[in-house]
């Protein structure tokens, strides 16, 4: 499998308790051999719970309707955060870049992006012609695992949450991604990614809410100029760098 790469920019199984009293009653006064013909048969009220498969798992997160975060992304020295609201085709992000606080919202449905500065009350808005590329979210992460190549390593408690500790190795397993996948969600809270020359990239994902987002998540702020950069392009004259017309 080849591992994701980062852009600019994862069940709690209770086993249930076995039904040993109720055997132990059933066997009482009996003999043996009674007590023994009456024990379930494999497979069958035994009371156990088949351990949830990495498909399972993963097919929760495919669910969430929409979702927001904080995130953290470590690549050898650097270190970028920022905030997520993400619904079907609309991104909405927060970052602070070298010292300047900006809001993102991304439509995927039309490729515009409109970056708004609080600091300023202003806003860009730019048409890209393709989906924008933003952070990896976290059912990204899952939807590009093969779950046939993921092996679940064991159930852990991450920052006070179920998780299942999931591992997929590259074609050479000398690249490995872990996963610290929520039981509830199946989604990922913590990504670490182990390139073959030993480099790892840690994602790491804060404050996860799963549910449908309020209407104006992806609206701007009323009262903010916008500057369209389209329609500037189109008012520059023929043969300008960056038009695309023609002199």
């Amino acid at each position: 499998m080849e591992v994701f790469k980062i852009k600019k920019r994862l069940l709690f199984f209770a086993a249930l308790i076995p039904l040993a009293l109720a055997l132990i009653l059933a066997g009482c006064g009996k003999s043996g051999q009674q007590a023994e013909n009456q024990q379930p048969a494999a497979g069958k009220d035994s009371g156990q719970v088949k351990e949830e498969s990495a498909a399972d798992l993963f097919a929760k997160g495919k669910q969430a309707a929409g979702m927001s975060y904080e995130y953290t992304l470590t690549a050898g020295s650097e270190v970028m955060k920022g905030k997520v609201w993400t619904q079907g085709k609309q991104v909405k992000t927060e970052a602070t870049v070298e010292g300047q606080r900006m809001v993102s919202y991304i439509d995927g449905d039309t490729n515009t992006v409109i970056t708004y500065y609080p600091d300023q009350n202003k806003a860009v808005k730019l048409s890209t012609g393709k989906q924008p590329e933003t952070a990896s979210t976290p059912g990204e992460y899952t939807s590009e695992v093969d779950p046939g190549k993921a092996k679940i390593l064991e159930t852990v408690v991450y920052e006070g949450v179920k998780c299942k500790l999931v591992a997929v190795y590259g074609a050479d397993n000398k690249e490995e991604t872990r996963m610290w996948v929520r039981e509830d969600y199946g989604l990922p809270v913590r990504v670490e990614t182990t390139s073959a020359a030993g480099v790892k990239t840690v994602m790491e994902y804060k404050n996860l809410q799963v549910g449908p987002l309020p209407a104006d998540t992806f609206n701007l702020p009323p009262g903010v100029e916008v500057t369209d950069m389209g329609k500037m392009m189109d008012q520059l004259p023929s043969g300008y760098p960056g038009t695309g017309k023609q002199p």
